[in-house]
């Protein structure tokens, strides 16, 4: 039996039955045509940048990497497009960043720690899409509770872009300390048909008159108010936020810059798979405390040092043990969905995307499914076996 999430190629079997890749013009949708050349369509499909998605029966052509004016994660369906998020670039150094980026006035916004979603209306039907252009299942069916959905009866050209955030999420289980209770979507943009966002005034007004969660903001500053953006960090970095979005006032690039506490939680949250994330990941974190260090002119604390150390050395150290003991890296997530079919959908979205889960428990609670599930962590398992059994390797 089909999952009822399933990713494949942008390929069809013909009347032969050979596996292949069809003319464009039979396995594009209708907006694939309007908006890049045959040519260009052939190039998408010998790189592999185009697959074909379907959920709940519809059928869908997802981006897979940036060309163009288009971002990865973009999403056709007949004449419809969900446009992918930009990539925001990221400063070391906020005030040279902020004045290199800036030539008069910006708003700040607060940056986030959850996982990017966009939610479009298609064919009368609310999806929402991770940032790579999938439909998230968890986030889908828990729509009706995150946002007013009427908001598409209005806006049906708009995508909703933003954060879910908190508590009995599948995806990470990092502590947000001010989310308590379950997840929170908090928008942080809308996006038109060709993936302009709307006037920052324009979009505080809409999410206030359908009531939706939004990012906190300080309003519009200038360039000679960049001390008091540093207040700001220094703010949320003691109530344990994770920083700042930059965005201009009207067209132009965004930036973000992020708080020293932050990129603590983040080796707190993930050394224990030190071997399936690239090391890039670390030097980045600690890279960024460094330079909020110098740029502020604070010395990063004993506590920061020793915990950062724990972070790097103790948390592997007790996964190695797990391991030697004849256990496996897993983590433990407990999410509720309105639709017990959204679990499947979910475990297969997680399956499909290398991640090897296994569920625990599942009970019908409150109008809700409420789920218990491991994320097994198979090549981190495998890769310390192995040294513990003494295998040798080339580094």
């Amino acid at each position: 039996m089909p999952s009822p999430f399933f990713l494949l190629p942008l390929t069809r079997y013909d009347q032969q039955g050979q596996f292949r890749i069809m003319a464009p013009d039979i396995i594009s949708p209708p907006s694939l045509a309007e908006h890049f050349t045959d040519k260009e369509i052939a190039s998408l499909l010998d790189r592999k940048l185009l697959h074909a998605l379907s959920y709940d029966g519809i059928d869908m052509v997802r981006l897979s990497q940036d060309y163009k004016s288009y971002p990865r994660g973009t999403v056709f369906h007949g004449h419809t497009v969900i446009p992918g998020y930009p990539a925001i670039m990221r400063v070391l150094h906020l005030k040279n960043g902020i004045e290199h980026y800036f030539e008069d006035t910006f708003y700040i916004e607060e940056k986030v720690d959850g996982y990017n979603v966009r939610v479009a209306m298609i064919n009368g039907t609310p999806l929402a899409f991770t940032r790579g252009g999938f439909v998230c299942p968890f986030t889908t069916d828990r729509l009706p509770d995150l946002i007013d959905l009427t908001f598409f009866d209005y806006y049906p050209q708009y995508t909703l872009c933003g954060e879910i955030v908190g508590p009995g999420n599948p995806y990470n289980t990092e502590v947000i300390p001010y989310i308590k209770d379950d997840v929170v979507f908090f928008v942080f943009d809308f996006l038109d048909e060709q993936g302009r966002q709307i006037a920052i005034t324009e979009r505080y007004a809409l999410l206030e008159c359908f009531h939706m969660h939004q990012v906190a903001r300080w309003g519009e500053f200038s360039l000679s108010d960049i001390p008091a953006v540093k207040e700001i960090i220094l703010e949320l970095d003691r109530t344990g936020r994770e920083g700042i979005v930059v965005k201009p006032t009207g067209s132009g690039r965004m930036i973000k810059y992020v708080t020293p506490s932050s990129c603590l939680r983040d080796l707190q949250s993930t050394t224990n798979l030190m071997a399936e994330i690239p090391a890039g990941y670390y030097i980045q974190r600690i890279l960024r405390a460094v330079f909020f260090s110098h740029e502020f002119g604070i010395p990063l604390s004993e506590d920061y040092l020793v915990a950062s150390a724990k972070a790097l050395y103790s948390i592997p150290g007790l996964a190695v043990e797990q391991i030697a003991n004849g256990g496996s890296i897993k983590e433990t997530f407990e999410i509720k969905v309105r639709h017990k079919e959204a679990i499947d959908k979910l475990l297969a979205h997680l399956n499909r995307a290398g991640v090897r889960t296994e569920l625990v428990s599942l009970e019908q609670m409150d109008g809700y499914f409420k789920v218990k599930f491991y994320k097994i962590y198979t090549k981190m398992t495998k890769e310390l076996r192995h040294r513990l059994a003494g295998k040798g390797f080339y580094d």
